[in-house]
């Protein structure tokens, strides 16, 4: 009789083992599944982040992917300007960075009334600012404001990112 007793709970004891194999399957496939759709919309599964975010803010990862185009002003911009010390002069080469081509094109042709409005910057700068690094970053700040500005005065349809100054010499 101990043999049949045996034999009622082998049965139990299996579909015991299968409902727990069952439960742990389910649970690992809903854990996945919570952690796939996580990393999707944080955007480190390749998904594009939170959907209420405006187009305007995912730009920057679009931007990552296009190659920069940089062009330089042809001359660097000579100026002088007059101090307690006497007479200075400040020599700046500029280029600019943007993603496409229309932008340059549009400095190219807008290249006088460029020309004429940094050098004006320039030569309104007083020596004392120049001489530091925040000083030198909001001239080149201005001088980005200012070709943006001269684009949009003549409906250039593209964008300048960035203003380098890639030789800075006063004396």
């Amino acid at each position: 009789m101990a043999d049949a007793d045996d034999d009622d709970t082998k049965p139990a004891k299996k579909g015991n083992a299968k409902k727990m194999i069952f439960m742990v399957l389910t649970l690992l496939v809903l854990l996945g599944a919570g952690t796939g759709g996580t990393l999707y919309f944080t955007g480190m599964l390749g998904g594009t982040g939170d959907p209420d975010v405006a187009e305007e803010e995912q730009k920057p990862q679009q931007d990552a992917n296009k190659v920069p185009i940089y062009f330089a002003f042809p001359e660097p911009f000579t100026v002088n300007f007059e101090t307690d010390q006497g007479l200075r002069f400040l020599q700046v080469s500029v280029e600019i960075m943007t993603y496409n081509q229309t932008a340059v094109d549009g400095i190219q042709t807008h290249m006088p009334a460029l020309k004429n409005n940094i050098i004006l910057l320039l030569s309104n700068q007083s020596y004392g600012t120049l001489v530091t690094l925040e000083g030198k970053e909001e001239l080149r700040q201005k001088t980005l404001n200012e070709i943006l500005s001269i684009l949009k005065k003549h409906k250039v349809e593209g964008k300048v990112e960035e203003v380098y100054f890639t030789t800075f010499v006063m004396q």
